[in-house]
């Protein structure tokens, strides 16, 4: 199917005024940089926020690494979307929001854009869960970051205190704070995607030697610490 009318966006100004901005090219880049084909000059949009790609005649999205992110009908983006007529997006912030129409439907079926079971920004110190933000402790927070750069691997009690606690692990006195902080972040983690009607990430305690991460881990806009 070769494409004959182009997809377009529906761009609001900060003056109320609206602009309809055909989507002719191969990419089409978002941001706040002048020479972004629509530029958005305001402040939690990025220099270069996001990209339309025309691949295979239908319109994909793609943040580009940008701090505030990229919204599609409020969803934050985790992957490449498929746009559709209507989808609403928002870069960075709801102030920045342009409306997406196709003119040709698209016979290709639309990219599941489900959260992640796991997605964090080291950027943010935020951590989702199918989504929702978990609510951790500074301590809970770092230990989860260092399981998650090391997802899969066994990671000793030793080098999980020292990456949490910043000193030597001795067994008698750190072995309850370790398994105390522990217990809290699998309950978060748990009590989030029950919520959400999922089953938690799974932290696989390793008897005597540690824990492992073993669920698959987003990094949001690749970002980590």
């Amino acid at each position: 199917m070769t494409r004959k009318r182009p997809g377009s966006l529906l761009v609001e100004r900060a003056n109320g005024m609206q602009d309809e901005i055909a989507l002719h090219e191969p990419v089409t880049t978002l941001g706040r940089s002048a020479s972004c084909t629509i530029a958005v000059d305001l402040p939690n949009v990025s220099r270069l926020h996001a990209v339309i790609e025309l691949q295979h005649d239908r319109y994909i999205l793609i943040d580009k690494g940008s701090v505030n992110g990229t919204l599609v009908n409020g969803n934050r983006l985790t992957q490449e979307y498929q746009l559709n007529t209507g989808d609403v997006i928002s870069l960075g912030s709801p102030a920045a929001t342009l409306v997406f129409s196709d003119p040709e439907a698209t016979l290709i079926m639309p990219i599941d854009t489900s959260p992640p079971p796991l997605l964090i920004n080291a950027h943010a110190r935020m951590v989702m869960v199918y989504g929702t933000i978990v609510p951790l402790s500074p301590l809970e927070y770092s230990l989860l970051l260092y399981l998650a750069n090391h997802a899969g691997q066994v990671c000793t009690r030793e080098v999980c205190f020292l990456a949490v606690w910043n000193q030597p692990y001795d067994h008698a006195t750190c072995e309850d704070a370790l398994n105390a902080c522990v217990t809290k972040l699998r309950r978060n983690l748990r009590a989030t995607a029950h919520a959400s009607g999922q089953e938690p990430p799974l932290m696989t305690t390793v008897h005597r030697i540690g824990f492992r991460l073993d669920a698959p881990v987003v990094w949001d806009a690749d970002l980590r610490s």
